[in-house]
Order: structure tokens, then C-alpha cells, then sequence
């Protein structure tokens, strides 16, 4: 995201912020939770701990309805400094294996262009948070260990962000629903506001991607209309020639779905298996034949890539 870009997203919130009465804060009372939604150029802001369920609801409240719950994407603040240094371990790595295969600077570039955020893994289908009690985590900062080795597949993260949302919500057992306008409420009711650590979430809320975008041993990263029931072949036939690189894997690759799921597909005629690709979903064309030294090179991709803003 460039400078001006920033200024652009700057101001947006701060005349909206304006615009939303029912969120303006006393001076009195300190902010436990703050949750941007930069699409609609709002801020939600609360005096107590909040649950999933009734941040959703007021975002819907102010201008978020329709949005595509699997292409959502909700990011924790707090716990950026661990994906930066994760994306600086990746880079860093992709520099030395560029001293010895440049075209792998080709990669380092698209990675160094995209903007990654700490995702909170969490369901956003607000019909799901509704219903289920262990989809409606307190927002409490999870500091997600976002460098490991092997990236969650299919159903896996979801699980495990449920158990860990229950966790959170057991500890925190006398916060309770209430709307931003809780903000009114004395800070002596429920959890002290004063004696909480305060929360900062970025909520994005779009509409259905129409597109895939393909990254990765590419010359460079692609942006393709989507194909209801299209292939990985399908989508590399449409790539100008001669854009998968010699150093691409011509047989795996990964899909990072829009929800953060990952699932690790074989293409090549004599292992090809039918994949799904959801609205928005990013295909990682894998490096063959790895250095020693870099074999786990594929995997830190793509779990970084979990946490790119997918805009």
C-alpha cells in the first residue's frame, strides 16, 4: 500500500468516523476494542471485551450487508510484528536462492508487492457466528504463530481457531454481547475498561471476487476472471506463453483459498486430481527441486500468503 493510497484510507476514516454518531467515544471512557472496516470506511469502537456476533452486526448496521463471507477477512492488529518478520524471513531467503537461480528474483518481487497483515482465522459468515457459540470468539488478540513449517490444510485451521476462540472465551466468562453503543455504558460495568488491554482489528467486508489470482514461478503475478468449474489447467492455458518459469514445479501446486484454507493440488496428466477454486482464491505455483538449505521454502510461501490483504 503506497503513500498515497494511505492518505486516501486516512481520510475516508476520519469523515466517516464523523458521520457515525452511535460510536463516538467520551473522553472519559478508554477504548478496549477498536475495529477498522476499511471498505466502508468506518470504525466500530467499544468499552468492553466484544464478541464476534455483535461486531458483524454493526457492521452490517452501517453499510457492510451482501459482503461474500468466504472472501472476508478480519486481521489482528496486534500481532503484526509477527507477520512482518515472517514475510522478512521469506524474502530474505528468496534473495540467496536469487544467487543462485535469479529467476527466483522474479518471485521476491511479487511477494515484496502484496500487503500482509496478523489474519485472525475465524469463520465470518454471520448466519454461522449466529447460530454457533464457538464461532463467536471475544476479538481478543490470538498472536497467531504464523511460521510454521506446513500450511493448514482443508478444514484443519478453522478447527483449531474454533478451540482456540473457546479458550478466549472461557477466560473472559463475565464480558457479554452489547452494541457499540456500550460505549455509553459506565466502565464499571463488565470487564474494566481501564484495567483491559486494548484490542485493534481490521474488518474487511467485500463482495464476491470475480477473479483468481495466480503467483508464484511466474515472470510475473496474474489476475484471472474467474471459471465456475475450471481446472488449474484450465487457468495456466490462459497465461501468456512462456510465463511459467523453468523453475516451477509442472506437476503440485497450491490453492490458498479465500478463507485462509490451503489445499495442495497435483496437475500433471498422470496425477491430475479435480481441485476447487473458490471466488478470490490465489494459486502458488510452486519451485521444483529446492537447495537443501531452502526445502522449506514452498511452505513459508504459502503460509504467508494466508495472510495477504486480498484486495
Amino acid at each position: 500500500m503506497n503513500y498515497l493510497k494511505k492518505l486516501g484510507y486516512t481520510a475516508v476514516l476520519t469523515v466517516c468516523s464523523v458521520l457515525v454518531p452511535p460510536f463516538a467515544t467520551a473522553q472519559s471512557q478508554v477504548r478496549v476494542l477498536t475495529v477498522e472496516l476499511p471498505m466502508q470506511g468506518i470504525t466500530l469502537q467499544y468499552s468492553q471485551p466484544t464478541r464476534l456476533e455483535q461486531v458483524l452486526t454493526d457492521a452490517n448496521a452501517n453499510g457492510a450487508l451482501g459482503y461474500f463471507p468466504l472472501s472476508a477477512q478480519l486481521f489482528d492488529r496486534n500481532a503484526q510484528p509477527q507477520v512482518d518478520k515472517v514475510k522478512q524471513q521469506v524474502l530474505d531467503k528468496l534473495k540467496h536462492l536469487a544467487l543462485q537461480e535469479p529467476q527466483a528474483t522474479s518471485v521476491l518481487k511479487q511477494l515484496e508487492s502484496f500487503d500482509y497483515q496478523a489474519r485472525y482465522f475465524v469463520e465470518l459468515d454471520q448466519n454461522a457466528v449466529m447460530s454457533q457459540a464457538d464461532k463467536n470468539p471475544l476479538l481478543v488478540s490470538k498472536k497467531p504463530t504464523v511460521a510454521s513449517k506446513k500450511p493448514a490444510m482443508a478444514s484443519t485451521q478453522l478447527a483449531m481457531a474454533s478451540k482456540q476462540s473457546a479458550t478466549a472465551s472461557k477466560q473472559q466468562a463475565t464480558a457479554s454481547k452489547q452494541s457499540a453503543t456500550a460505549l455509553k455504558k459506565p466502565a464499571s460495568q463488565g470487564v474494566s475498561a481501564k484495567s483491559a488491554e486494548q484490542q485493534h482489528f481490521e474488518l474487511y467486508l467485500t463482495a464476491r471476487p470475480t477473479s483468481v489470482n495466480v503467483v508464484g514461478a511466474v515472470k510475473q503475478a496474474h489476475t484471472l476472471p474467474l471459471v465456475e468449474h475450471a481446472q488449474l489447467d484450465n487457468y495456466l492455458t490462459r497465461l501468456p506463453k512462456g510465463q511459467l518459469l523453468d523453475i516451477a514445479d509442472n506437476s503440485t501446486a497450491f490453492v490458498i483459498q479465500p478463507d485462509g484454507l490451503v489445499n495442495e493440488i497435483s496437475y500433471a496428466y498422470w496425477n491430475s486430481k479435480p481441485a476447487y477454486f473458490a471466488p478470490g482464491a490465489i494459486i502458488f505455483i510452486a519451485f521444483d527441486s529446492l537447495p537443501s538449505e531452502f526445502s522449506t521454502l514452498n511452505q513459508d510461501i504459502v503460509e504467508l500468503l494466508r495472510h495477504k490483504v486480498n484486495l
